[in-house]
């Protein structure tokens, strides 16, 4: 009996390259039909069409947020760490405002850089002083995400308040600032 090595190795080479040329083919498809990447283009479009129908003349920073001084403030920068007081409008770019803190007695107070805030808020704040007023035009990605945000009832329905993928503007007055400790 003569074993003919030559055309099983073709064999097992050429049933390799199916498999491989398969998964690389599966992978393309995967890629090709991404629907998130049909929701950043979106988001993305969304954003180009505020700035240009707002004569929005600043550009973005490195992170993709905007950020437009209303009113300046006086002292130095607002650092990671500071605790500030602020007092704040938030809307989505189609101008429906979704909240703001505006008849309270107390303004919103938070360290600048925790965890318990969005990282457009951290960056957009080191941009500020103390009594400066700004608009902050925050992609998604700085906000809340491709999730969004919501919140469950007493019955356990989900309500959601913020979609994925929003860009949201925030006008912000810092009226309250209390330096970090070195």
């Amino acid at each position: 009996m003569i074993f003919d090595t030559n055309g099983w190795n073709n064999l097992t080479r050429m049933k390799r390259s199916i498999y491989v040329t398969g998964i690389v083919a599966l992978m393309a498809a995967m890629i090709a039909c991404n629907p998130y990447k049909k929701y950043e283009e979106e988001e993305n479009s969304l954003i180009a069409d505020y700035v240009a129908d707002n004569n929005i003349s600043v550009s973005p920073d490195s992170h993709g947020l905007y950020y437009l001084e209303l009113e300046p403030g006086t002292g130095d920068l607002i650092k990671t760490g500071d605790s500030v007081g602020v007092y704040y409008t938030l809307y989505l770019l189609s101008g429906e405002e979704v909240e703001n803190n505006l008849d309270s007695e107390t303004p919103y107070r938070l360290r600048v850089g925790s965890y318990l805030i969005i990282d457009g808020w951290s960056i957009g704040l080191t941009y500020m002083r103390l009594n400066t007023k700004a608009r902050i035009l925050l992609p998604s990605s700085l906000a809340y995400g491709t999730s969004g945000y919501g919140y469950y009832d007493y019955y356990g329905y989900y309500h959601s308040v913020i979609p994925g993928y929003t860009p949201l503007l925030f006008e912000i007055e810092v009226v309250e600032l209390v330096r970090a400790k070195k």
